[in-house]
């Protein structure tokens, strides 16, 4: 029988083994090469707004111009071979198709106005390595469209300077298929003011500053003539993009059927900023939001509204007037 001491030359060791193992396979695998990481879609060129919903805006309903963004894109791991010119363009004749592919969605969109709309430009670059282009802008002009008409600006890629077109993706649709509204009150900055007080007194229960408290549990009653009207004298002139009126709580016949809503800057000469005729509340005490249809963009200083025409009462009442700016 053999007999080994700890510091034997002669021990076994399966240590050594692995160690020489992992060794070999080093020196094995020092001499091979990983391949390039690729993708199926390398080299191609796309809108990335083109992709699911990026497309669909959400723009608010106010004056100040409002910015969208688009470019190009380039497919895969390695980024653009060479410094790539990517051009666009406006193509309001695929919204026929479009709306047609859509059907299933009800889609009725149409081309969104000239005037509503401004492009910084229709020519982007894709930089040598680079994965994006720099980006270009659509600034909206939201005050420009009309609430309940959907709209789209199709942009489509016309053409590349190098790789090839993603056809699936080389055209987004920016869709407008309703207009947020943030508005704030501006009743209460005015001073009222009406042509014909109710009869018991402007302290009774049913005089003129129940039109503007705010409390939709109160109204304003008068014997009702012809042209009569109500104003708010503004601590500073102010733009408005609508009013609200709430109707009375009862008799229909009461209701204003017929007014111009006004602006003026000196309280006598005044400019028609919304007109309405033959308009007939359907409820009691509902509140209707009147936009400006004959807006004209101005800041005034006074505003009124004149009836012209009640539904046939010796009454008029309404039971609240409120003054809105888009912000």
């Amino acid at each position: 029988m053999k007999h080994f001491s700890k510091n034997s030359t002669h021990f076994p060791s399966q240590f050594s083994m692995f160690i020489g193992c992992m060794l070999f396979a080093l020196i094995m695998t020092g001499c091979s090469k990983w391949d390039d990481l690729t993708s199926p879609n390398e080299g191609s060129v796309y809108m990335p707004q083109a992709y699911a919903d990026r497309s669909k805006l959400k723009l608010f309903k106010i004056d100040s111009a409002q910015v969208v963004t688009f470019g190009a894109a380039i497919g895969g791991f390695n980024g653009a071979p060479e410094q790539m010119t990517v051009a666009f363009e406006i193509d309001n004749g695929a919204i026929t198709q479009f709306n047609k592919d859509h059907s299933y969605l009800n889609y009725d969109f149409v081309a969104l106005p000239v005037d509503a709309y401004t492009l910084s430009g229709t020519e982007a670059m894709i930089e040598k390595g680079a994965s994006n282009s720099n980006p270009l802008t659509i600034s909206i002009l939201a005050s420009k469209l009309e609430t309940g008409v959907d709209y789209c600006l199709p942009v489509r890629i016309k053409s590349i300077s190098a790789g090839s077109l993603d056809t699936i993706q080389s055209i987004s649709y920016f869709m407008i298929d309703s207009l947020y509204i943030r508005s704030r009150d501006v009743t209460n900055s005015g001073h009222l003011s009406v042509s014909n007080e109710n009869s018991k007194g402007i302290d009774s229960k049913e005089a003129s500053p129940k039109l503007v408290d705010n409390d939709l549990g109160t109204k304003y009653l008068y014997n009702y003539v012809k042209d009569s009207w109500m104003q708010l004298k503004m601590d500073a002139a102010v733009k408005l993009n609508a009013y609200t009126i709430t109707s009375g709580n009862d008799a229909n016949g009461r209701d204003p059927k017929n007014w111009q809503f006004q602006g003026s800057n000196d309280g006598s000469t005044w400019k028609v900023l919304d007109e309405r005729k033959d308009y007939m509340f359907t409820d009691r005490t509902q509140t209707i939001t009147f936009e400006l249809n004959q807006a004209d963009n101005q800041a005034y200083s006074y505003y009124r509204m004149v009836v012209n025409e009640n539904n046939g009462s010796d009454l008029l009442q309404i039971t609240e007037w409120r003054l809105l700016q888009y912000y």
